[in-house]
């Protein structure tokens, strides 16, 4: 549901004003109606990764769809099960939020408005979502104005209908700037976030058959408190946190993960730049990661591979014309046709409505790629558009 603050300051919208103290955790009983317990499910294993991208020669090319959605940053854009559609909800441009969907065709470089039927979500924007096979797309939370939320909608693609999800049990608190994955145990489970009454270290998880939320924050080491991260899963479906935003510092750049037996493990600090506010997909054995926005604040267009078994990054190089350097935009995999595909965010001149596809060429027309490995020295920055810098 919308819970409204009650609060005589005004909220600023700016990732600078976000420095409050943290809110307490909550008790970590666990779920009495989980279908899965998280501890037995031990048992059960993840598929092997498929789809890889290796994207060994890539090449950015942009794509100049008829229509679209307007120009938005901190929106989601979620692939769904059969690789098929790209569904784009919410977001926000400076100066509204929105709460319109769009479906991209991925073979035709389409987009299409969708008109659901009956209650709807909100407007909203640094909400999470995922695509639950045999269901639908799940979006969690949000914000709009001064308001967050702690709410969950299931979006159904056949009927065309949303539908809030009962909330049960150990209920998140309002917030936005969290991270969403499908977990190990098949429920979904969410991590840390914000609103103005403090950032979050919490990780929770949502069992879609019981409708219950379970508190599943280790009481041992864990990532502090933060929002504007991103998750993505292992090879062996573990949730993997990386960078975001604390009280005190404008990026991060640490490395967690947390499997079945809830216990956070770190791991080696990536040489990368400290982001937040980037964007995020999963393609086979690799997650690729883009962009964002520094320690600086500068606006990021670098590109990484993880390896996800081994979680080492890989920075990818491309030659020649590239997206303007941007933070909150959308990174998705389209494995069918072997690319990567990038819509909006926002650039140093405001929020952006393009989109960019980045495929592995034979022979592309204007140099080569390099990749190196994290921590080695770098060559010059790519080329942006031209039309970017407008």
């Amino acid at each position: 549901m919308r819970r409204t603050l009650v609060t005589s300051l005004v909220l600023a919208i700016s990732f600078s004003a976000l420095g409050a103290p943290a809110l307490a955790q909550a008790e970590t009983e666990p779920d009495p109606s989980s279908s899965v317990d998280p501890v037995e499910a031990a048992t059960q294993t993840s598929p092997a990764p498929d789809g890889t991208l290796d994207l060994v020669e890539p090449k950015w090319r942009k794509i100049t769809p008829d229509g679209g959605p307007a120009a938005r940053e901190d929106h989601t854009w979620t692939v769904d099960a059969d690789g098929r559609f790209a569904w784009l909800f919410g977001g926000r441009d400076g100066d509204r939020e929105f709460a319109d969907l769009w479906r991209y065709d991925l073979a035709k470089d389409q987009w299409k408005r969708v008109s659901p039927k009956g209650k709807k979500p909100e407007a909203r924007f640094g909400h999470n979502a995922v695509w639950v096979d045999g269901l639908g797309m799940v979006v969690f939370a949000g914000q709009l104005g001064d308001d967050f939320f702690d709410d969950l909608w299931l979006f159904d693609p056949e009927t065309r209908r949303w539908r809030e999800l009962p909330a049960k049990g150990q209920v998140p608190k309002q917030r936005y700037g969290s991270c969403m994955v499908v977990g190990p145990d098949g429920r979904l489970w969410i991590s840390h976030g914000f609103t103005t009454a403090g950032r979050f270290d919490d990780t929770r998880a949502y069992n879609l058959k019981s409708e219950r939320w379970a508190v599943i924050t280790p009481d041992e080491r864990k990532p502090g408190e933060r929002c504007l991260h991103e998750c993505f899963t292992s090879a062996s479906g573990e949730l993997v946190l990386y960078g975001g935003q604390d009280d005190g510092a404008f990026a991060l750049g640490d490395l967690w993960s947390m499997g079945k037996d809830r216990t956070w493990q770190q791991h080696d600090e990536p040489q990368t730049k400290w982001r937040r506010l980037y964007g995020v997909t999963e393609a086979g054995a690799y997650a690729y990661i883009l962009g964002g926005a520094g320690e600086d604040n500068a606006k990021l267009s670098d590109l990484w591979r993880v390896d996800r078994e081994t979680l080492a990054f890989e920075r990818v190089r491309v030659d020649g014309n590239h997206p303007a350097a941007r933070s909150a935009g959308t990174l998705i995999t389209d494995a069918e046709r072997g690319r990567l595909l990038l819509y909006g965010g926002e650039a140093t001149n405001g929020a952006k409505s393009d989109v960019w596809e980045l495929v592995d060429t034979a022979a592309p027309a204007e140099g080569d790629v390099v990749t190196e490995a994290a921590g080695e020295t770098t060559t010059a920055e790519p080329v942006e558009d031209p039309a970017d810098s407008e």
